[in-house]
């Protein structure tokens, strides 16, 4: 067995791989207790970028009902869909209330549980479209999203609701009830009576969108297409789903930030940056993960789609990922005075610095193993010949699904809303 030493900072041009004979091969981290890791045979070892760097090397802070809303939001959103003790565990373990209370830190509790309820129901929903039942049909898919967006347009629901349609609904309830912002004709758009305030207008703009953005998605895998670098980028800030937080942040915060003021070209700059830094970010992390399950909404898929390396793949994703973090230092100069305006500005930051570190304290993507990569930053992938035999689609699949797709086919939310 080859032994390979491999330092803490050193960031490899190639990804160091198992023999050719299928024999494991080891690296030995620089200072590191564990003398040896082995490469398993048929995956690669690769180095993944420091992305706690820059605007990123701050400490979060966290919002002090964090423990107390967690609580509440996880026996919630459980009760809704009659979850056992095994799901409350997984629900628990995600911990997607940390992400929201360093997202919202001075929000007050009914705020921050919105926000909380939101994403407890995201990561379930987005998933039925990367490797669930609506993953290639559009047709499917585009139901659904309509459904979805029905109340938000002022539309009215007729007979039973499904739990992932109802809960979504709630959310919306709680953000239509803010009273506190003028509020704006906005029916016309949609062949209704309907008065929405700012905020209001921009969580359903940016729900609208995270629908298309998801729709696209579906659109590319059931054509077996792995777009360009430049299409994937533009779906993918669609479907990201960063853009309904960034609303949802504004009410949690009660920030009252105008439209002439919005209307500014830095506004537009700053959401494009924040959503590209955590799409990066997300890809990054979530590709080994994804990998498995044979998911291609990848960025690192798409380089390797494009001709990288798997290791070259994950350098490039690093230097677009500094180069947003210095785009985000040079945007913030170029605001409108304002302290609702400085409270936004805060906010975004706010917004990255918790997707990061939450990607690393929950199990979702690495398990028992989420520290040591943080320390370390290597992962083990499948070797680069798999992506070159499959022409950039076909995925190595290892057989499971993630436990979002359990959790939704345990109460057949999705899959009996479906098949009405």
């Amino acid at each position: 067995m080859t032994t390979q030493v491999l330092t803490s900072t050193a960031l490899p041009s190639q990804a160091l791989e198992a023999s050719q004979d299928g024999t494991c091969a080891a690296i030995r981290l620089q200072g590191a207790a564990s003398p040896h890791i082995e490469i398993p045979p048929g995956k690669v070892l690769v180095r993944i970028p420091d992305m706690f760097n820059s605007i990123m090397a701050v400490a979060p802070k966290v919002n002090p009902l964090y423990e107390e809303v967690k609580f509440e939001a996880e026996e919630w959103i459980a009760k809704k869909l009659n979850a056992g003790d095994r799901m409350k565990n997984i629900l628990s373990k995600t911990d997607f209330a940390w992400f929201c209370a360093v997202a919202v830190p001075d929000a007050g509790k009914e705020e921050l549980k919105t926000l909380c309820d939101w994403g407890n129901w995201v990561f379930p929903f987005d998933d039925i479209f990367d490797n669930g039942k609506l993953k290639d049909d559009p047709n499917a898919a585009s139901k659904v999203m309509e459904d979805l967006l029905l109340i938000m347009r002022g539309g009215i629901r007729e007979g039973e609701v499904p739990a992932f349609i109802e809960i979504h609904d709630t959310v919306w309830e709680r953000v239509t009830k803010v009273d506190f912002y003028p509020r704006y004709g906005w029916g016309i758009n949609f062949g209704c009576d309907l008065t929405l305030t700012a905020v209001q207008i921009r969580f359903l703009s940016a729900m609208t969108e995270y629908c298309d953005g998801a729709r696209d998605h579906v659109g590319h895998q059931s054509k077996a297409r792995c777009p360009n670098l430049s299409e994937y980028i533009e779906v993918r800030r669609r479907g990201v789903g960063v853009t309904p937080v960034i609303a949802l942040m504004e009410y949690a915060l009660r920030l009252q930030v105008s439209d002439h003021v919005y209307e500014h070209e830095s506004f537009g700059k700053l959401k494009r940056i924040v959503i590209d830094v955590i799409l990066i970010q997300n890809d990054i992390i979530s590709y080994k993960k994804e990998e498995a399950e044979g998911v291609p909404h990848n960025l690192i898929t798409v380089l390797r789609c494009g001709g990288m390396t798997t290791q070259e793949a994950f350098n490039h994703a690093g230097e677009m990922l500094n180069g947003c973090y210095q785009e985000w230092l040079d945007v913030t100069t170029e605001f409108p005075e304002g302290q609702d305006v400085r409270g936004y500005i805060e906010g975004t930051r706010n917004i990255m610095l918790a997707s990061l570190h939450w990607h690393f304290r929950s199990d979702r993507y690495f398990g028992e193993m989420k520290d040591f990569v943080r320390q370390h930053r290597i992962i083990f992938v499948n070797r680069d010949d798999h992506m070159s035999q499959s022409k950039g689609m076909e995925l190595a699949v290892s057989g499971f699904q993630s436990w979002v797709i359990t959790f939704w086919k345990r109460f057949g939310a999705v899959l009996s809303y479906i098949r009405r």
